[in-house]
């Protein structure tokens, strides 16, 4: 203390019983009161006792709400002292935070509130120590003799400035939550390294060097700076050709933070960090103050983040910028693509753009070793939910969270939720979320989630979550419900929204959350699917930004490289590295790369002959000669396995962190926060799993051989794969089977998980342990193989589990028909769905020969086998459908059919027999929908699908709307077909026998774009190009062989806009999936097609303007006459509305 002597402060000591000397909290706080009051002019209110058992003070004074912390400490006051005011300044929405304390608050602890200020849009204020003084004796003659300091004053004045008053500190990561944990704020002068073209932070920490208000503050860059110019900076204020791109004015002990946002975008090996000039000027005294950083050189490490290449990511980002910022709507971006086509490099880009705009980031993952360690111990939507609350209203960290809980949190017995303040319901609805299972988690988001969604609204906040596959069930319907409260908001909302979806892992359940999004009517949905390069010159650009070569001489040998591995950045950024490991690629002194002019850069393309694959055995390859093959093979089953290697499996396994540092080398894992260790890229984990499936398990076999299973009960979902898969435990396994539909897992295990689970049934049922519900648990397990890991897959599995059903059991036919009936059913309707015609019919065959040798007990045995029966025929029925047009093929499927009908007719129970009688008629009805001609023949069976289907049938309304929906297009009635489709869409929101949303969505918005182009199609052109753009984003997912009925509707909406290219390239693309012959009566389909292109290649002058038409049969490839042209009908079944253009047979 300076300014007043140690006599002053006697006053606020006090003796306690054992004669010890310590603060007096009431005094200082009375002290504290009056200064408030002296300051203000106002009388401030005083609470009851704060979370730290004193008294604070607040104040609404002008529009703004004011509060006063005390700290009568005599030490040196740390962050975890303070921190808890932070989370009562967010409770009470507090707009200025005033700390007084008799001793110092250190320098780390006043920045980081700096840092929550700067985030939070608070003003904060220190009166610590000497400035404490200072402000006593500013105001002494308005203080209460009591607290008078005149007696006590020395005589020294304090104007020593020193450069605590300026700090920067070094931030790798630009994008992430409030700064909390003391390790985070590294001080830049110990800044070692950056990362070229990757986004770092520096945030300037101002503390008011005067004790006087109205203190200006400036930030310029240096004039000698040589490298200002080799970095991009996002900050809004920031231009090239100023120095100045920062000013504030400061009150007395205010402080402030900024934070200037930046990447390296002109590549040196060392660089200097731009250089700074802080200057305070106290306005009305004339005081100054200069502050210059030091010169601080850092090493840059290239690690293969080239600038930005391909003009389709270039539009991308052009359409970020200039489309999606600064509306006052909720805005959107869409991406989609496989792994490896650059949707994390663009997601970079984007956040660039958001922080030079001004918006708040918070980025989530699917793919973050940490959320997925959390998916596995509290449900990785918890934490995602946990994440975002912690953003919006900058709580800090989980311990301080813990330290209040008893202090500022409410029992659960107090007011209601909806009661308290937004940011108490915040902090409540946060202890709600971490204490409760899935489902409670569920219903606790339903009632409260709108005050998240509020907030999320009110701010330029950007949302962005990367692989939202992974992301879990209820926070990917958090996610839409948002969309949904957002686009009905009738105020200002500046929020946007980023989903990134990996198609490599799409199921069912995501797809129809990315349909959902595409289909939320938000005004401005930028959507992109992205392919990898489209170019080979660009493929060949990248390669040589990642060499660092620019040399036209290694063209040649970059386009081989290209034609092997493909336009994918991540695999020519792996193949690089590859040829690195054999010194084809070097680099020179001054850090410019050349490729080895010799035969071994011939040798290593030849040795990649299966693509990334070969590049993946071959890099391991080099790894084995530091870390020994079954060692590395046991390394890469821990991160399969458990999602990722934190600090505590790295103590389970043995596993030397040197190990994992050499493969984050390698780009086979990379470090997260928190000490994890994550695969690359599901590039490297897909690689592991295809080419080592027989090694996923070493870990588990490790810890048999261990005996060390307790170890691991902390992992929920690799413990239960351990007992399943390994120790074989037949209870859980038999439980897992009875809650299989029940069972929560991540993603990306999901597809072993499934596996190990059927073949431990599989197992189980060759060693003789067999009931009749276990074809239940084993069919329901192949649906999900079927889900993850694709029909081919799921059929030979499933073949696989039949066989083994019948080789020991083979009286499970007659016992356990009410099991084995749906199974069988699936089976058959995979190898249906792949025309797997010659497998599919064996399969039935030999179902029909056991059937007959089956005898069952009871009627409703009975009714099943013959249920059985009609389905099979059925089947064999359909298994035709792509050579119908076959004189001598109708004789078999007219028998097929009668056979099918026969056993329809002898089951007893009216329901199953009416599911037979529909499958029949709709399927034989399908031989007479092609042509118009036909339609009486159609309609007269169809008639009876249309019969009261919803009540005699109920599992059949989905495709009984469907068919009230064809017969609307077909008779061009727009009204009933919209009418129709409503009621499909409300039946698969709701609806009892509700299946396959996304197959029967993509119906019924392809039956909507048709309804539209028969009732007005030069109006709904622009509404009909995104809707069918979005259907076939979602095709590609589905893979169901109906891609050239959906090119054929794209090109008819274009003829209507007269888009000549759209129209030729549509239908160019559609002719070719036709003639492929991979979809029911193809034949028809390519008929129809070909009118359509004779027609709208003559009315559009196609024909003449050098389009090649070698793709035609010679009779296609004329032109119709005028006479043929001006008379011209479709001969359709569905038509367009003047009937002169086919529509698809859907």
């Amino acid at each position: 203390m300076k300014k007043l002597s140690s006599a002053y402060w006697r006053k606020f000591i006090k003796i306690d019983s054992d004669g010890n000397e310590k603060g007096n909290g009431i005094e200082f706080e009375n002290l504290v009161n009056c200064l408030l009051v002296s300051m203000y002019g106002k009388k401030w209110e005083v609470t009851g006792g704060s979370h730290d058992n004193n008294r604070d003070f607040w104040l609404y004074f002008e529009n703004q709400h004011l509060w006063a912390e005390c700290k009568n400490y005599s030490n040196t006051i740390a962050m975890n002292i303070l921190a808890p005011t932070l989370v009562m300044a967010q409770i009470y929405e507090v707009n200025e935070i005033l700390f007084f304390s008799r001793s110092t608050i250190n320098k780390f602890a006043k920045n980081k509130i700096l840092a929550f200020g700067e985030k939070t849009n608070k003003m904060i204020r220190f009166f610590d120590g000497d400035a404490l003084e200072s402000i006593i004796c500013t105001y002494a003659s308005k203080l209460p003799e009591r607290y008078s300091p005149v007696k006590y004053m020395n005589d020294c004045d304090i104007t020593e400035v020193d450069n605590f008053f300026v700090n920067i500190y070094f931030f790798q990561n630009a994008v992430s939550n409030a700064h909390y944990a003391l390790e985070e704020f590294q001080n830049y002068t110990s800044a070692q390294k950056i990362y070229y073209n990757e986004t770092f932070s520096l945030t300037f920490c101002l503390m008011n060097p005067f004790q006087e208000d109205q203190v200006d503050v400036y930030i310029e860059f240096m004039d000698e700076e040589c490298d200002r110019f080799s970095f991009q900076y996002f900050y809004p204020t920031i231009k090239p050709e100023d120095k100045r791109w920062y000013h504030a004015c400061l009150k007395k002990g205010e402080g402030r933070a900024v934070s200037l946002n930046m990447r390296q975008s002109v590549y040196k090996p060392k660089i200097m960090l731009p250089r700074f000039h802080v200057r305070f000027v106290g306005a009305q005294s004339g005081n100054h103050f200069e502050w210059h950083s030091e010169k601080i050189m850092v090493k840059s490490h290239w690690i293969g983040s080239t600038r930005l290449i391909g003009n389709n990511y270039l539009k991308i980002l052009d359409d970020t910028k200039n489309l999606l910022v600064n509306n006052p709507y909720i805005s959107s971006l869409i991406l989609t693509g496989t792994s490896g086509t650059g949707k994390t490099r663009i997601l970079t880009e984007c956040q660039n753009i958001f922080l030079a705009n001004g918006y708040r980031i918070i980025s989530l993952s699917g793919q973050l070793g940490q959320a997925e360690q959390k998916k596995q111990e509290d449900h990785l939507s918890r934490y995602f939910i946990k994440e975002l609350i912690a953003f919006l209203y900058e709580i800090p960290s989980d311990e301080i969270l813990n330290l209040l809980e008893k202090k500022i949190c409410f029992s659960q017995y107090e007011c209601d939720i909806s009661e308290r303040s937004e940011s108490e319901k915040a902090i409540r609805l946060l202890q709600l979320i971490m204490n409760q299972n899935n489902e409670s988690l569920q219903a606790t988001l339903n009632k409260y989630k709108a005050i998240l969604y509020e907030k999320l609204s009110k701010d330029k906040n950007v949302l962005i979550v990367d692989n939202m596959q992974f992301t879990g069930k209820v926070f990917q319907d958090f996610i839409e419900g948002y969309v949904s409260y957002a686009v009905n908001q009738q105020i200002i909302n500046s929020s946007i929204l980023v989903c990134v979806f990996n198609t490599d892992y799409m199921t069912p359940k995501t797809s129809e959350l990315l349909y959902n999004l595409l289909h939320a009517d938000m005004k401005c949905c930028l959507t992109a699917t992205l392919l990898g390069f489209q170019e080979k010159k660009q493929g060949i650009l990248f390669l040589q930004e990642l060499t660092r070569t620019n040399l036209d001489e290694n063209e040649e040998y970059f386009s081989e490289i290209v034609d092997k591995v493909s336009l994918k950045p991540y695999n020519l950024l792996q193949t690089t590295k590859y040829l690195e490991e054999l010194n084809i690629v070097s680099v020179s002194p001054n850090k410019k790369g050349y490729i080895v002019s010799n035969l071994k850069k011939y040798e290593a393309i030849s040795e990649i002959s299966n693509g990334i694959t070969s590049v993946l055995e071959n890099r391991f390859a080099f790894i084995y000669k530091n870390i020994p093959e079954v060692r590395l093979k046991f390394i890469l089953s821990i991160v399969y396995s458990f999602n990722c290697i934190d600090e505590k499996l790295q103590d389970i396994f043995q596993i030397n962190p040197k190990e994992l540092n050499f493969l984050c080398e390698k780009s086979i894992l990379r470090e997260q926060m928190f000490g994890n260790y994550i695969f690359d890229h599901d590039i490297i984990r897909n690689f592991f799993y295809q080419s080592y499936s027989k090694q996923i398990l070493l870990c588990f076999e490790y810890i048999q051989n261990k005996g060390i299973e307790n170890k691991i009960k902390r992992y929920p979902i690799p413990y239960l794969l351990y007992k399943i898969a390994i120790e074989k435990d037949m209870d859980i396994l038999i439980d897992t089977g009875a809650e299989i539909m029940s069972v929560v897992l991540p993603e990306r295990i999901a597809s072993l998980f499934y596996n190990c689970l059927l073949d431990s049934f599989i197992e189980l049922l060759e060693n003789k342990h067999y009931e009749g519900v276990y074809i239940k648990y084993i069919h329901q397990i192949c649906t999900f193989i079927r889900q993850y890991d694709g029909s081919l897959k799921a059929w030979f599995r499933s073949k696989e589990a039949n066989d083994t059903i019948q080789a020991y059991y083979p009286h499970a036919l007659s016992e356990d028909l009410k099991f084995y009936r749906p199974f069988i059913h699936f089976c058959c309707d995979i190898a249906v769905q792949k025309h797997m015609y010659s497998q599919e019919v064996d399969f039935i065959k030999k179902i029909l020969q056991l059937c007959k040798n089956t005898h069952p007990v009871g009627v409703e045995n009975q009714d099943e086998l013959n249920v059985l029966q009609a389905i099979m025929y059925n089947r064999w029925y359909i298994s035709y459908n792509t050579e119908s047009y076959k004189q001598e093929i109708a004789s078999v499927r007219e028998s097929l059919m009668q056979k099918s009908r026969s056993y329809g007719e002898k089951i007893s129970n009216p329901q199953k027999r009416g599911l037979i009688d529909y499958l029949n008629n709709s399927d034989e009805g399908y031989n007479y929908y092609g042509y118009y001609k036909d339609k009486d023949k159609l309609f007269s069976i169809w008639d009876n699908c249309t019969i009261n289907i919803p009540s005699l049938v109920p599992e059949k309304t989905l495709n009984y709307y469907r068919k009230t929906v064809q017969y609307g297009l077909i008779e061009q009635s727009y009204e009933k077909v919209t009418t129709e489709i409503d009621k499909g869409m409300k039946y698969l929101k709701n609806g009892k026998y509700s299946h396959e949303p996304i197959i029967f969505k993509t119906f019924f918005l392809m039956a909507d774009v048709m309804a539209r182009l028969q009732y007005n199609p030069e109006m709904n052109y622009f509404y009909n190009t995104k809707v069918i753009d979005d259907i076939l984003r979602m095709q590609q997912l589905l893979d169901n062989h109906k891609l050239g009925d959906i090119l054929l509707l794209k090109g008819v909406n274009a003829y209507y806009a007269k888009k000549k290219d759209d129209v030729y390239y549509s239908f160019k693309e559609a002719y070719k999936h036709y003639s492929a012959g991979e979809t029911s009566r193809y034949w028809i389909k390519k008929d129809l097609l070909e009118e359509n292109i004779q027609y709208t290649f003559t009315k559009l002058g196609i024909y003449k303007t050098g389009y090649d038409m070698s793709f035609l049969t010679a009779e296609c490839r004329q032109p119709l006459t005028i006479f043929e042209n001006d008379r011209f009908i479709a001969s359709g079944i569905q038509r367009t509305g003047d009937l002169h253009l086919n529509l698809p047979l859907i």
